[in-house]
């Protein structure tokens, strides 16, 4: 899956991920928890951190331009072609064998489908596509984006550090296969795209499906996601490993968040769509009143809120907590 443009540098090795990111101590890492509660507690700052930079929130907010997206998609399949072709190489081995589904997990090929698009290329060969103009000026990679492949590289190549690639592949697929499915429909509405066109990068097939079936459903990647984490459990069990796994998932937040760092975010983007103002409202149930017209307005008032308060508070916390006082609300209306 390597790329095929020789002018791109091939990432130098990295020792040791950032140690002052988010410092653990001994204390404060319950060892006898299993790895995917583990790295739920003991990330939660740096995953704060990464979804409440700029960058992360123009995506959320649907304010990149378009140009800016795309450039993010270029990242994203340098990311994951270096971190699954990793995978790939060490798939027998016991920390990666149980979270190891290619059919599933793998997001290269479904990213170049998704620049293609973007693009208006012909193909979806990258081969074709990293010879587009707007590809091109994106090289040389960014220190950012090199630093991170640098980090995979350097992890996949050293035999008794291959476990810290659970660490990347828990941030980004598990990312995917939660917060980029609300992605996905801010994406759609900020670029207008229609029939799952430029989304195929959020889209994943079913655990034990047929190749080439149906996508997944939302009970579908419930199911992906309790799947991943039982394998992140029963790969890594040693307490060194879980230790390492968990400061490699914290470098990793960072990682991210440096890569949002490269977007450029505009203010008049994503904004032309048009809002439903609900004076006075402060909560779905205000929101939410008796006619046809009451899901559009919570829809669009859970947008807003989420846009203003992500400066303030997770994204996961506040979608979690619309999604749940939403379907309270609907429960007792009815639609004419």
């Amino acid at each position: 899956m390597s790329s095929p443009l020789s002018e791109i540098p091939s990432p130098s090795p990295v020792s040791n991920p950032p140690s002052d990111v988010f410092p653990m101590t001994e204390k404060s890492l319950d060892l006898s928890l299993p790895i995917s509660a583990l790295l739920r507690a003991a990330t939660a700052a740096a995953h704060e951190s990464a979804e409440t930079s700029a960058g992360a929130k123009g995506l959320l907010a649907g304010r990149l331009p378009k140009e800016e997206y795309t450039k993010f998609l270029f990242i994203l399949w340098h990311l994951y072609d270096t971190l699954e072709t990793a995978l790939d190489t060490h798939s027998s081995h016991p920390a990666i064998a149980p979270i190891y589904n290619p059919t599933i997990l793998r997001r290269t090929d479904s990213l170049s489908v998704d620049i293609a698009f973007f693009l208006g290329t012909t193909s979806s060969d990258p081969a074709v596509w990293q010879q587009h103009p707007q590809y091109t000026s994106f090289l040389p990679f960014p220190p950012p984006v090199q630093i991170y492949l640098s980090r995979i590289t350097s992890i996949a190549s050293s035999p008794t550090e291959v476990h810290r690639l659970v660490a990347h592949a828990y941030v980004r697929y598990l990312g995917d296969l939660s917060g980029g499915q609300f992605i996905k429909r801010i994406v759609s509405k900020a670029y207008n795209l229609e029939d799952g066109e430029g989304t195929s990068f959020f889209e994943f097939a079913r655990l034990g499906g047929p190749a080439g079936g149906d996508n997944a459903a939302s009970g579908d990647i419930i199911k992906l996601k309790a799947w991943f984490r039982e394998g992140m459990d029963a790969g890594v069990r040693d307490d060194a490993e879980k230790r390492a796994v968990v400061e490699e998932a914290n470098s990793v937040f960072k990682y991210n968040e440096n890569l949002f760092a490269l977007l450029n975010v505009s203010e008049g983007e994503g904004d032309e769509h048009p809002k439903i103002k609900v004076p006075g409202a402060k909560c779905p149930r205000q929101v939410v009143g008796s006619g046809k017209e009451s899901l559009v307005r919570l829809v669009e008032w859970a947008r807003g809120e989420l846009a203003r308060r992500t400066a303030i508070i997770p994204v996961s916390v506040v979608v979690v907590g619309l999604s749940y006082l939403a379907l309270r609300s609907l429960k007792a209306t009815q639609f004419s």
